[in-house]
């Protein structure tokens, strides 16, 4: 290879820049996510809070409705008392502003402040040691004013370990990610390298070289891999197709043009012309043209480039066009012609001229190499779901080994080597069907030959 994959860091530095940067997009959103958790659960907390303080308004507005201003001051006295630490503050205050109960020593300048640090609160007794401060509530309770404070160590415990668990969490997924982003990274990097690899060994002149696939056949390198081997595999199947080819034609083009020649020489050298030579010689030369062109013809169909003519075909009306031209050489050859065709239209997408040479080639071949009495039958039906075109035979048949190289260029059975024709008949049938997608089956008819053009559209 002329320029192997580098194997060195340089050859990872692709792979793991973008491990990197979608390590750092994913810690971004990660720390936005967990910010956003943070934030979102402080504020339900502060709310579960003041809920609290609501429903325990709402309790000392019933206790005040049925039972009277004195059992409001003891329940109230009651909650200040069994506050632990004063966690919970109360004051209840009449309308002249005095102070009817609760654990507040004086009183508050009203509006309050939603939060006051502990250290303004004017308390009676210990302070628990981790309240910095108070949320404060109040509530009317009939001509009474009730102001509630709960201390913000539950809250702020409640934080501490979420913020801790956060922190852990955000570091894991920090390390995870890059970790993972960067072994990733490797294993992209050397199936890459693979690949480059592969198709430095092709480039070079190796064709056998594949890319080797992994055990995950969804993922998206192994399908580009196997499209790729696939590729090469069709690359190689027409290089070889190419030299069997040309193979072909040096073989059999060989005879025919040295005969030609020694005719030529014998009319160079001889005082008198004789037709029959010139006939002989003109003949030839339409044979070797004749084939040349049938090459070209199958060649342009190989190419794929007739595509664009494609429509929809009625298989029934290409049945009885081909039938009516060969009726007269069949009758000629002693060859009863038949076709059979369903009522109904038969419709496949391609080429109606294509389609036609084929069919025309199927019955031209029967038709030559079938003895007089001989029955040929062409038809058309979907018993197997598609459209299927069928070409019969009860004539002497094809030797099972022969049925795959009939299809080759230039091929000849022993049955038909003496008979004319240049060998390009079917391989021009089997370049119409792969340019429709078609698959052509040869079966024994007992006796005889069948040929069966599936449309697999």
């Amino acid at each position: 290879m002329d320029n192997p994959m580098p194997t060195g860091p340089s050859a990872l530095r692709t792979s793991i820049r973008l491990s990197l940067q979608y390590s750092f997009l994913y810690s971004v959103l990660s720390a936005f996510v967990f910010a956003l958790a943070y934030w979102f659960t402080q504020y339900e907390v502060q709310d579960w809070v003041l809920d609290q303080m609501r429903s325990d308004a709402g309790t000392l507005a019933k206790t005040f409705e049925a039972s009277g201003k004195e059992a409001l001051f003891e329940r109230v006295d009651a909650l200040a008392e069994v506050s632990f630490e004063n966690a919970r503050v109360y004051q209840l205050l009449n309308a002249d502003g005095v102070i009817m109960s609760g654990n507040l020593a004086s009183t508050l300048e009203i509006p309050l402040p939603d939060f006051v640090p502990a250290e303004e609160l004017p308390l009676a007794g210990d302070i628990h040691d981790e309240v910095s401060g108070y949320w404060l509530r109040v509530n009317e309770i009939g001509p009474y004013l009730l102001i509630q404070g709960t201390g913000d160590h539950l809250v702020l415990e409640i934080l501490e370990a979420l913020g801790i668990a956060l922190v852990v969490g955000y570091l894991a997924v920090v390390a995870i990610g890059l970790i993972a982003g960067v072994w990733i990274g490797r294993i992209t990097e050397r199936r890459i390298a693979a690949i480059s690899n592969t198709l430095a060994e092709v480039s070079s002149g190796n064709l056998a070289s594949r890319i080797p696939i992994s055990s995950n056949p969804r993922d998206d390198l192994s399908r580009l891999s196997a499209e790729i081997n696939s590729m090469l595999g069709q690359i190689t199947r027409l290089l070889e197709s190419q030299e069997q080819i040309s193979n072909d034609i040096a073989h059999d083009m060989r005879t025919p043009l040295q005969h030609l020649r020694q005719r030529l020489e014998k009319l160079r050298d001889s005082r008198t012309i004789c037709p029959d030579d010139i006939s002989t010689s003109l003949e030839q030369t339409e044979e070797i043209i004749s084939t040349f062109n049938a090459l070209l013809r199958i060649a342009q169909i190989e190419g794929s480039g007739r595509r664009e003519r494609f429509a929809w075909v009625d298989l029934c009306g290409v049945i009885a066009n081909v039938t009516e031209v060969f009726e007269p050489a069949a009758e000629d050859a002693g060859i009863r012609l038949t076709s059979k065709v369903p009522d109904e239209r038969l419709e496949v997408f391609g080429d109606s001229n294509l389609i036609t040479q084929l069919m025309s080639n199927l019955v031209e071949n029967a038709i030559k190499h079938c003895p007089e009495g001989t029955m040929v039958s062409v038809s058309g039906d979907t018993r197997l779901a598609m459209p299927t075109l069928r070409v019969s035979d009860n004539g002497p048949g094809i030797e099972c080994a022969d049925r795959e190289r009939i299809f080759r260029r230039f091929f000849r059975g022993e049955k038909s080597r003496n008979s004319p024709g240049n060998g390009l008949g079917l391989a021009l049938v089997k370049a119409i069907c792969d340019l429709h997608g078609a698959k052509m089956i040869v079966s024994d008819n007992c006796p005889g030959t069948v040929f069966e053009v599936r449309f697999l559209q």
